[in-house]
């Protein structure tokens, strides 16, 4: 079907276009190949082998391989005006704030309105923040606060003709100069610009959270919201702007009970990894994240300085470099080769809205980073549930598709890893792995959950966590210690 995750495709106005292109990749960001025009039509092939002409799908009587990547290009008509999606959110807003002549607010003394994103939504609110629409149509600031969770660097195609909104892998116009909160010049294509440009131009007083997981710097696009774009030094955010990211997690919240085979998004199938998936749910974090939004808008109480890995302390580095750590974990399955974002010619006619160019043209890669981790595998930068400072596992915001999915030296995007801590030295040495076990790490399951209460107080007082996120803490440790060190398994 001619959409990415299965939204309402856009058809084909010409169903035999000989123009019509279908380019396919291994790697997001790979050399592509094109499929020969003879070798693919618009329609669709039933089971038993009948066509049927469908402008909304596409077919091949050589089939398509599992774990490749295809992009189409053609011609469509009829585009919806998707950046009404902006002037909704605001008016919405602004009606619950103040309500209007005609139709009184239903929650009347509304003062302060916060928006939290995750993922698209997350990027829907960046690419609100870059286009600033948070002016109402009688010039008042409609959100005070927003939380754009796991967007990454990336905004989307939530404005422009033809535009899906879903779409979020490298070759397309979500992901896109600026990425930073703050004024850049980008040195091959000498653009100026930064997310809040417009916000800055008008002293505009809203505040922004953003916060990211291991997952979104893996894919090759988080580090550049607080790095140049290059990769080569680090930036600092404005006031109004924090940016936090959650060691060792993936995209989501986790999956429990412990599997390789789970939904990465919602609405899809099940994905095998190569690895059993992430476990760590971050999101007693996000509770303190909004606590403390609640607290700088309507008190003006600063919070938490912003806590990320950085280039100048060595805790952002090239992914090439965890190569040979990861090597010495059995099972690790470290890639290959990570795709990083590359600098795309759309032509755009309209502030990057509007693509005159595609496929574009592409320039030279960005320099995506990944944060550094220590013997065990684990990050250290950024903010650290104590399931991961005090771990039973090496967690990653990474694991491999299966061979059962095909693309195996791809990401499964957005999924992260677990890969368990042998039980006894005496089996991690006969297996050669460099991580001590569990029997050399703990007394026992209450010196586990001890020091697993440190670290949560630890991060209470760093007003990170909620005090009351405490118990979560040691809930969410016992079960991995129940499930990883069962009382009578055997090795």
């Amino acid at each position: 079907m001619l959409s990415d995750k299965n939204h309402k495709p856009y058809e084909a106005a010409d169903m035999y276009e000989s123009e019509a292109l279908v380019e396919i990749r291994d790697m997001p960001d790979g050399n592509p190949e094109t499929m020969p025009r003879d070798d693919w039509r618009f329609g669709r092939i039933d089971d038993d082998g009948t066509y049927h002409a469908d402008p909304s799908y596409i077919c091949s009587k050589k089939g398509f391989e599992k774990g490749r990547l295809y992009q189409v290009v053609y011609t469509t008509v009829g585009a919806p005006i998707i950046g009404l999606s902006f002037a909704a959110l605001r008016d919405c807003v602004s009606w619950v704030k103040h309500g209007s002549d005609d139709v009184p607010s239903p929650v009347g003394g509304i003062e302060y309105a916060y928006a939290y994103g995750r993922s698209q939504t997350g990027r829907l609110l960046r690419t609100f923040v870059y286009n600033d629409f948070n002016l109402d149509e009688q010039g008042r600031e409609t959100l005070d606060g927003i939380i754009a969770n796991v967007a990454g660097g990336n905004r989307g195609e939530f404005n422009q003709r033809f535009g899906q909104n879903s779409k979020d892998r490298n070759n397309t116009m979500h992901q896109l100069f600026p990425f930073a909160s703050v004024s850049q010049t980008d040195p091959e294509t000498e653009e100026t610009g930064s997310l809040h440009s417009r916000f800055d131009e008008r002293k505009c007083p809203l505040k922004v959270i953003y916060t990211n997981t291991s997952a979104e710097y893996h894919r090759g696009d988080a580090s550049l919201i607080h790095t140049d774009p290059d990769g080569k030094r680090d930036i600092e955010q404005g006031d109004n702007t924090r940016v936090y990211h959650f060691a060792g997690t993936e995209h989501g919240l986790g999956i429990w009970p412990p599997t390789d085979n789970g939904i990465v998004i919602a609405g899809s199938d099940l994905e095998k990894s190569q690895n059993m998936r992430s476990v760590i749910d971050y999101s007693p974090f996000l509770r303190g994240c909004l606590v403390n939004l609640d607290n700088w808008v309507r008190k003006g109480i600063e919070p938490p300085s912003s806590s990320h890995p950085r280039i100048d302390d060595g805790t952002l580095i090239h992914p090439s470099r965890l190569v040979d750590l990861f090597s010495k974990i059995p099972g690790a399955h470290y890639p290959e080769r990570h795709a990083i974002p590359r600098r795309r010619g759309f032509l755009p006619e309209d502030g990057n809205e509007h693509p005159s160019m595609l496929p574009p043209e592409i320039g030279g890669a960005y320099g995506g980073l990944v944060p550094s981790v220590n013997a065990d595998g684990n990050e250290t930068a950024g903010i650290v549930a104590p399931e991961i400072s005090i771990p039973l596992a090496t967690h990653t915001g990474w694991t491999l598709r299966h061979s059962n999915i095909g693309g195996e030296s791809q990401l499964l995007m957005y999924a992260g890893g677990t890969i368990p801590f042998y039980l006894t030295e005496r089996r991690r040495r006969e297996v050669d792995d460099i991580r001590p076990s569990i029997e050399e790490r703990y007394l026992d399951r209450k010196d586990y959950l001890d020091k697993v209460r440190v670290e949560a107080e630890e991060l209470v007082s760093q007003r990170y966590l909620l005090k009351r996120d405490i118990d979560v803490s040691l809930e969410l440790a016992s079960r991995m210690w129940d499930h990883f060190v069962p009382s009578k398994k055997k090795e």
